[in-house]
């Protein structure tokens, strides 16, 4: 068979094949829309034709609309809720008017408190530095004021394990009951 022909016979089936596998999908996608719409839609006509002329023929159409008294009950706890609701609302309204609140102080800058650790106390000794207030502003700015470093931790090894008796030999005891 010329080759030609065997491929355009190949390229012919896969189409076919790909067009039965969408007209599949298709069928499997419309058949329950379909049948749920005529299910929906005889249940509908149902209740328009016989039920409602049912209900219409019973006479006590007042009795039929009463509400029960669960759904009175229910009705009356909710109104309750909404109306308790609505007094915390309004509390809280008042107490956040009614709040004060004054401004964050500015950030402090903590760029000189960190300094890295060197292995041994410092030679240079640390400059005391007083915990007055700062001096109101004359007019002439003054330099500021150094920070005080970090003290340096010198360094020490840390504390040995205590040592545990060599007997290997012999596993633990196991505690005994009292008696």
């Amino acid at each position: 068979m010329d080759p030609i022909l065997e491929r355009q016979v190949e390229t012919i089936r896969n189409l076919v094949e790909s067009y039965m596998k969408i007209v599949s999908k298709q069928v499997r996608d419309l058949v329950p829309k379909t049948l749920m719409f005529l299910m929906i839609n005889d249940t509908k006509e149902f209740i328009t034709s016989e039920l409602l002329a049912h209900l219409y023929s019973s006479g006590d159409q007042n009795g039929l609309m009463e509400e029960s008294a669960e759904e009175a009950e229910r009705r009356d706890e909710m109104v309750r809720m909404y109306q308790a609701t609505k007094e915390a609302l309004q509390i809280i309204g008042d107490v956040s008017m009614k709040t004060i609140s004054t401004p964050l102080p500015p950030p402090v800058k903590n760029d000189d408190l960190i300094k890295p650790f060197s292995n041994g106390p410092s030679s240079q000794p640390q400059p005391q530095v007083s915990r007055r207030p700062p001096p109101r502003p004359t007019g002439q700015q003054q330099p500021p004021r150094p920070v005080p470093a970090r003290p340096d931790v010198p360094n020490r090894p840390a504390p040995g394990i205590p040592k545990r008796p060599d007997n290997k030999s012999m596993p633990p005891a196991v505690p005994g009951r009292p008696r």
